[in-house]
């Protein structure tokens, strides 16, 4: 590798660590070209190579471990290292990468939500403690706060109650809400269809849109009680999209802004809740096709959440699970 080909706006420990690799070219070229998404462009290089060369996947990993700007690419780079040294049966070594994400104070909520599904059957408590992490927003409001999320938070807090079930705690007003919000006690309700995605009744070929508030409308829609909060509206539809995507590949994605105004007004009309995200993708089925949007766009292309930014630095990021 060339010093021409590294990015110099990188962290410069990062720029020396990275030196010494011998990356493939397309990686080097899209480093230079976007030096902003380097460390997006190092995960999605890790996680090509684990297979074939994880020896190689392992250097990139600690690589941004020790050095990676943010701590999202910190974090994701730390667990996926983890699930390489089971692979070679390095349990130990494994899990004190898992303990230290676990410290108080260190876990982000996008990988508390990876770790609290990962550990919900074999290891209860700290998958409570992921999960409390993850949803630590909304159990700092009032449980009727709940009604409002999306699906994907939804399922965040029914795996909460259920884990918290099985280790014998009496139910709190979240876990009470979240159940009343599946309209069942069962095991296969909310969390099953939100992470799972279209019903089977749903025609294959039917697409399916997904609607997110336009960014320069977020204050006003937690203003209006429509969500919950902005920092991570946008990112929590296109992990619902993801869960759509596994579920149901065959099934075209799409997605669709709104503005709060457009909702309400739909939801006066159709005698329904605004605050319900369902409420949005009922507004989306009378919009005109030209109006969505292919779900997903290529990396380089706009993000379809209209930041500006690129797909593959925005809600198409790797940290973004």
């Amino acid at each position: 590798m060339t010093e021409s080909a590294t990015p110099a706006p990188l962290p410069p420990e990062l720029v020396a660590a990275v030196l010494d690799l011998d990356l493939p070219q397309h990686h080097l070229d899209a480093m230079a070209a976007d030096p902003d998404s380097a460390a997006d462009v190092l995960l999605e290089a890790a996680g090509q190579q684990r297979e074939h060369d994880p020896a190689h996947a392992k250097a990139l990993l600690q690589i941004l471990r020790e050095h990676a700007p943010q701590d999202d690419h910190r974090q994701y780079a730390a667990h996926m290292l983890s699930q390489i040294l089971r692979s070679e049966a390095r349990n130990e070594e494994a899990d004190r990468l898992i303990a230290d994400l676990l410290r108080p104070g260190v876990l982000g909520r996008g990988m508390a939500a990876v770790l609290a599904e990962e550990y919900a059957d074999t290891a209860p408590e700290t998958a409570l403690y992921c999960y409390n992490v993850a949803c630590r927003s909304v159990l700092a409001q009032p449980a009727q706060i709940v009604d409002r999320l999306e699906p994907l938070g939804l399922a965040l807090l029914t795996g909460r109650a259920r884990v918290r079930e099985r280790l014998g705690l009496a139910p709190d007003a979240h876990d009470e809400q979240a159940r009343a919000a599946d309209g069942s006690d069962t095991e296969t309700g909310l969390l099953d269809r939100a992470l799972h995605g279209a019903s089977e009744a749903q025609k294959d070929d039917a697409p399916v849109v997904h609607v997110a508030y336009a960014r320069e409308h977020l204050d006003e829609a937690r203003e209006h009680g429509l969500i919950t909060g902005t920092d991570t509206h946008h990112h929590d539809v296109e992990r619902a999209l993801r869960a759509d995507a596994r579920k149901t590949p065959a099934v075209p994605l799409h997605t669709a802004t709104a503005t709060p105004g457009q909702i309400t007004a739909f939801a006066a009309t159709a005698e329904l809740d605004p605050a319900e995200p369902a409420t949005r993708e009922r507004w989306a089925q009378a919009l005109d096709p030209e109006a969505l949007r292919p779900w997903p766009p290529e990396r380089n292309q706009a993000c379809w959440c209209r930041s500006g930014r690129k797909y593959k630095k925005c809600c198409g990021s790797p940290v973004v699970r």
